[in-house]
């Protein structure tokens, strides 16, 4: 049985909207994983990091038959294909390309490779803007809260000057692209008929 997953996709080196767009294909590609709907690209200032590259980000909805480790490993198997390198020492860099589990299901979990929810989830309009675009009454597991309260909460927070501002502009695809699953499985429409 298929579970529903979001993921968070970024990228602040190269051209973000483009290798958002193929990590999205790339997703497609693998056993297990079916891309659902891919949000707008949202272009952002960094948050947290010392950079000057603005990033592109994303959120998508999938459907998957993986374990959430196993969901994992494609996601990171997928930025290495786009030349991701996980440095040690801590701290954010700037990438290629990222990709983040956020929330598989309604599963909690706490271990050394993963944590679900994401627990930066409610700090990022990155995230949460265009996660509500997609999903806007989906509820957080831990806390019960819907991905749209979460947002607004967020944005209270920075107006009151009680986080940080974090700025933020909705972008569209270029071409054509919508980020839906026949999109996603563009390619695979120029293969013979297959019969179900």
């Amino acid at each position: 049985m298929a579970t529903t997953a979001f993921i968070g996709l970024g990228s602040n080196l190269g051209d973000g909207k483009t290798i958002l767009q193929e990590a999205w294909h790339a997703l497609g590609r693998i056993a297990g994983i079916h891309p659902e709907r891919l949000s707008s690209p949202y272009m952002t200032a960094p948050v947290g990091m010392d950079s000057h590259h603005w990033f592109t980000n994303g959120v998508g909805r999938l459907q998957v038959t993986l374990s959430p480790h196993g969901l994992l490993k494609a996601l990171m198997e997928v930025e290495a294909g786009f030349g991701r390198v996980r440095e040690g020492g801590g701290g954010y860099q700037d990438r290629s390309l990222d990709l983040d589990l956020l929330c598989y299901g309604d599963i909690i979990m706490d271990s050394p490779e993963l944590t679900l929810p994401h627990p930066r989830i409610g700090l990022r309009l990155f995230v949460l803007m265009p996660f509500t675009e997609l999903e806007p009454d989906f509820r957080h597991p831990v806390s019960g809260e819907t991905i749209a309260a979460m947002e607004q909460r967020l944005k209270n927070a920075i107006v009151a000057g009680e986080t940080e501002k974090q700025e933020i502009v909705r972008g569209s695809w270029d071409g054509g692209f919508s980020g839906s699953t026949s999109n996603s499985r563009a390619a695979d429409d120029k293969a013979p008929d297959r019969k179900a």
